[in-house]
Protein backbone atom coordinates (compact mmCIF):
# COMPACT_ATOMS: atom_id res chain seq x y z
CA UNK A 1 0.00 0.00 0.00
CA UNK A 2 1.61 2.99 -1.04
CA UNK A 3 1.54 6.36 1.50
CA UNK A 4 -0.48 9.28 0.12
CA UNK A 5 2.11 12.50 -0.23
CA UNK A 6 -0.19 15.71 0.39
CA UNK A 7 3.03 18.52 0.17
CA UNK A 8 4.61 18.29 3.84
CA UNK A 9 2.71 15.65 5.11
CA UNK A 10 2.83 12.09 4.24
CA UNK A 11 -0.23 9.52 5.37
CA UNK A 12 -0.35 6.18 6.41
CA UNK A 13 -2.97 4.14 7.91
CA UNK A 14 -2.65 5.45 11.59
CA UNK A 15 0.17 7.25 11.39
CA UNK A 16 1.19 10.66 9.41
CA UNK A 17 4.85 12.06 8.83
CA UNK A 18 4.99 16.02 9.31
CA UNK A 19 7.91 17.55 7.07
CA UNK A 20 9.95 20.02 9.51
CA UNK A 21 12.39 20.95 6.52
CA UNK A 22 15.50 21.64 7.53
CA UNK A 23 14.63 21.88 11.50
CA UNK A 24 17.93 23.37 12.69
CA UNK A 25 18.29 26.06 9.81
CA UNK A 26 21.80 25.33 9.66
CA UNK A 27 23.60 25.54 6.66
CA UNK A 28 25.34 21.90 7.09
CA UNK A 29 22.19 20.32 7.02
CA UNK A 30 20.93 19.56 3.62
CA UNK A 31 18.23 16.96 4.73
CA UNK A 32 15.01 17.13 5.88
CA UNK A 33 13.22 15.99 9.22
CA UNK A 34 9.89 14.76 10.47
CA UNK A 35 7.74 14.46 12.89
CA UNK A 36 5.85 11.26 13.34
CA UNK A 37 2.31 11.77 14.93
CA UNK A 38 -0.52 10.18 15.16
CA UNK A 39 -2.71 10.65 11.88
CA UNK A 40 -6.52 11.94 13.84
CA UNK A 41 -4.24 13.45 16.96
CA UNK A 42 -1.17 15.47 14.96
CA UNK A 43 0.00 17.09 18.81
CA UNK A 44 0.90 13.37 19.82
CA UNK A 45 4.00 12.62 18.53
CA UNK A 46 5.29 9.02 18.33
CA UNK A 47 8.59 10.04 17.24
CA UNK A 48 11.39 11.60 14.38
CA UNK A 49 12.59 10.43 11.21
CA UNK A 50 15.66 12.19 10.43
CA UNK A 51 19.24 11.72 8.40
CA UNK A 52 21.89 9.38 10.14
CA UNK A 53 25.45 10.09 8.76
CA UNK A 54 27.26 7.70 10.20
CA UNK A 55 24.90 5.08 8.02
CA UNK A 56 23.88 7.80 5.20
CA UNK A 57 20.30 6.96 5.42
CA UNK A 58 17.10 8.32 7.59
CA UNK A 59 16.31 6.17 10.53
CA UNK A 60 13.83 6.66 13.52
CA UNK A 61 13.66 7.59 16.32
CA UNK A 62 10.96 6.51 18.65
CA UNK A 63 9.32 8.54 21.71
CA UNK A 64 9.63 6.68 24.82
CA UNK A 65 6.45 4.78 25.97
CA UNK A 66 5.10 4.43 22.36
CA UNK A 67 4.04 1.22 20.94
CA UNK A 68 3.55 0.29 17.29
CA UNK A 69 2.29 -2.29 15.28
CA UNK A 70 3.34 -4.23 12.22
CA UNK A 71 1.43 -2.00 9.49
CA UNK A 72 2.80 1.20 11.71
CA UNK A 73 6.20 -0.56 11.48
CA UNK A 74 6.21 -1.28 8.02
CA UNK A 75 4.80 2.28 6.77
CA UNK A 76 7.97 3.68 9.09
CA UNK A 77 10.34 1.69 7.04
CA UNK A 78 8.69 2.07 3.64
CA UNK A 79 8.73 6.11 4.34
CA UNK A 80 12.50 5.88 5.41
CA UNK A 81 13.38 3.96 2.57
CA UNK A 82 11.60 6.24 -0.07
CA UNK A 83 12.96 9.25 1.48
CA UNK A 84 16.75 7.44 1.48
CA UNK A 85 16.42 6.53 -2.14
CA UNK A 86 15.21 10.64 -2.62
CA UNK A 87 17.74 12.12 -1.26
CA UNK A 88 20.63 9.46 -2.76
CA UNK A 89 19.32 10.29 -5.89
CA UNK A 90 18.89 13.98 -5.79
CA UNK A 91 22.49 14.48 -4.33
CA UNK A 92 23.69 12.23 -7.00
CA UNK A 93 22.18 14.57 -9.89
CA UNK A 94 23.66 17.68 -8.42
CA UNK A 95 26.70 16.28 -8.99
CA UNK A 96 26.61 15.89 -11.93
Amino acid sequence: MPLERHGGVTLGTHISFHNRGNYWNRKEHKTNEYDVVEKHNCRNILGYIYWFARWQKYVFEPNSRTVYEETCMREISLFIEEETKAHKTASKNKRQ
